[in-house]
Protein backbone atom coordinates (compact mmCIF):
# COMPACT_ATOMS: atom_id res chain seq x y z
CA UNK A 1 0.00 0.00 0.00
CA UNK A 2 2.54 2.18 1.20
CA UNK A 3 4.76 1.15 -2.10
CA UNK A 4 2.06 2.70 -4.68
CA UNK A 5 1.29 6.01 -2.51
CA UNK A 6 5.23 6.79 -2.96
CA UNK A 7 4.59 5.66 -7.20
CA UNK A 8 1.95 8.12 -7.30
CA UNK A 9 3.96 10.64 -5.41
CA UNK A 10 6.85 10.35 -7.67
CA UNK A 11 4.59 9.79 -10.75
CA UNK A 12 2.86 13.40 -9.69
CA UNK A 13 6.57 15.08 -9.04
CA UNK A 14 7.73 14.23 -12.69
CA UNK A 15 4.72 15.60 -14.20
CA UNK A 16 5.17 19.02 -12.59
CA UNK A 17 8.55 18.98 -13.55
CA UNK A 18 7.51 18.67 -16.90
CA UNK A 19 4.90 21.29 -17.12
CA UNK A 20 7.87 23.64 -16.01
CA UNK A 21 10.17 22.27 -18.93
CA UNK A 22 7.68 23.05 -21.61
CA UNK A 23 9.11 27.01 -23.50
CA UNK A 24 6.62 29.30 -23.69
CA UNK A 25 5.13 30.80 -26.62
CA UNK A 26 6.50 32.69 -29.32
CA UNK A 27 4.13 35.46 -31.01
CA UNK A 28 6.57 35.90 -33.87
CA UNK A 29 6.30 34.18 -37.16
CA UNK A 30 9.70 33.56 -37.99
CA UNK A 31 11.29 30.08 -38.90
CA UNK A 32 12.63 29.86 -35.02
CA UNK A 33 9.75 31.33 -33.50
CA UNK A 34 7.64 28.86 -35.49
CA UNK A 35 10.05 25.62 -33.94
CA UNK A 36 10.00 26.68 -30.84
CA UNK A 37 6.07 26.35 -31.03
CA UNK A 38 6.72 23.17 -32.79
CA UNK A 39 8.71 22.18 -29.94
CA UNK A 40 5.93 23.58 -27.25
CA UNK A 41 3.58 21.41 -28.88
CA UNK A 42 5.49 18.20 -29.02
CA UNK A 43 6.32 19.05 -25.21
CA UNK A 44 2.67 19.63 -24.38
CA UNK A 45 1.41 16.70 -25.99
CA UNK A 46 3.80 14.77 -23.92
CA UNK A 47 2.35 16.60 -20.36
CA UNK A 48 -0.68 15.64 -21.73
CA UNK A 49 0.58 12.14 -22.69
CA UNK A 50 1.93 12.09 -18.75
CA UNK A 51 -0.87 13.10 -17.39
CA UNK A 52 -3.26 10.78 -19.03
CA UNK A 53 -0.88 7.81 -17.47
CA UNK A 54 -0.84 9.35 -14.51
CA UNK A 55 -4.38 9.18 -14.27
CA UNK A 56 -4.65 5.80 -15.51
CA UNK A 57 -2.34 4.54 -12.52
CA UNK A 58 -4.39 6.45 -9.97
CA UNK A 59 -7.62 4.74 -11.43
CA UNK A 60 -5.91 1.31 -11.53
CA UNK A 61 -4.51 2.15 -7.84
CA UNK A 62 -8.16 3.17 -7.01
CA UNK A 63 -9.80 -0.17 -8.20
CA UNK A 64 -7.09 -2.17 -6.75
CA UNK A 65 -8.13 -0.39 -3.61
CA UNK A 66 -11.61 -1.23 -3.79
CA UNK A 67 -10.75 -4.37 -4.27
CA UNK A 68 -8.85 -5.41 -1.12
CA UNK A 69 -11.72 -3.10 0.70
CA UNK A 70 -14.53 -6.17 -0.42
CA UNK A 71 -12.32 -8.85 -0.17
CA UNK A 72 -11.53 -7.67 3.88
CA UNK A 73 -15.30 -7.22 3.88
CA UNK A 74 -16.17 -11.02 2.41
CA UNK A 75 -13.33 -12.28 4.84
CA UNK A 76 -15.14 -11.04 8.48
CA UNK A 77 -18.49 -11.76 6.90
CA UNK A 78 -17.20 -15.49 6.03
CA UNK A 79 -15.93 -15.49 9.98
CA UNK A 80 -19.10 -14.79 11.06
CA UNK A 81 -20.91 -17.84 12.51
CA UNK A 82 -24.20 -19.31 10.81
CA UNK A 83 -26.91 -17.79 13.20
CA UNK A 84 -29.05 -20.52 14.54
CA UNK A 85 -32.76 -20.15 15.46
CA UNK A 86 -33.91 -21.19 18.52
CA UNK A 87 -36.08 -24.08 18.63
CA UNK A 88 -39.59 -23.05 19.57
CA UNK A 89 -40.72 -24.27 22.86
CA UNK A 90 -43.46 -26.90 22.71
CA UNK A 91 -44.71 -26.25 25.99
CA UNK A 92 -44.61 -23.16 27.97
CA UNK A 93 -42.34 -23.68 30.71
CA UNK A 94 -43.23 -24.09 34.50
CA UNK A 95 -42.16 -20.10 35.04
CA UNK A 96 -44.50 -18.62 32.29
CA UNK A 97 -48.42 -18.85 33.33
Amino acid sequence: MRRTIATALILALGTISASAACPSYAPSSSADAIKANELRVICLQQEAAAATTQRKFEMDLSTLERSIQSLQLQQRLNSVPDFQLPQPYESAPTWVR
